[in-house]
C-alpha cells in the first residue's frame, strides 16, 4: 500500500520537474525571472507612462519588452534603430494610456505587442524582428 503511494506521489514529482522545466524564452514569456539570450533578444528599457490623475491619486503604466530578433547578425542594426523604435512607442503608449477615460483603462497586451511589432517592422524593415516579448506590465501608484 505505501509501495504504491511512493511511486504516484515520484511519478508525479518526475511530471512537475519536466513540467516547470523548459527554455529561458518560455519562462519569459510567461512572465518568470529567466534572463532572455543575449544573441537572439534585444531588451529595452521599461516604458514608463504617467497616466491622468483620479481624484488625488496619479497613477503610472511600465512595460518592458524585448525584441526576438529572426537572425542574430542583424542585431548591431536593430539596436542602432532602438531610438526610433523608443520615439515611436512612447508616442503610441500616450496616445494608447496617457489620457484614457474610458474602461479598461490599459489595453490589452495583444493590441500593445501588435501595435510595437508594426513600429518596430516600420523602423528596421521586414524580417528582422520575430516577435515581441513582454517581459513585465505594471498599472500602479507613481513612486
Amino acid at each position: 500500500m505505501f509501495r504504491s503511494v511512493g511511486k504516484i506521489i515520484c511519478a508525479m514529482a518526475v511530471c512537475v520537474a519536466f513540467a516547470m522545466s523548459g527554455s529561458p524564452v518560455h519562462a519569459a514569456a510567461k512572465g518568470g525571472k529567466a534572463r532572455l539570450s543575449a544573441n537572439l533578444f534585444v531588451s529595452m528599457q521599461p516604458f514608463n507612462i504617467p497616466m491622468m490623475p483620479i481624484g488625488d491619486e496619479k497613477r503610472q503604466f511600465t512595460l518592458v519588452v524585448a525584441l526576438e530578433l529572426a537572425d542574430s547578425d542583424e542585431r548591431d542594426y536593430v539596436r542602432s534603430r532602438l531610438p526610433v523604435i523608443r520615439s515611436k512607442t512612447y508616442d503610441l503608449l500616450f496616445r494608447l494610456i496617457a489620457y484614457r477615460m474610458q474602461e479598461p483603462l490599459i489595453p490589452s497586451t495583444a493590441l500593445i505587442k501588435a501595435k510595437i511589432m508594426d513600429i518596430t517592422t516600420h523602423a528596421v524593415g521586414e524580417d528582422k524582428v520575430a516577435s515581441i516579448i513582454v517581459q513585465q506590465v505594471y498599472h500602479g501608484r507613481t513612486p
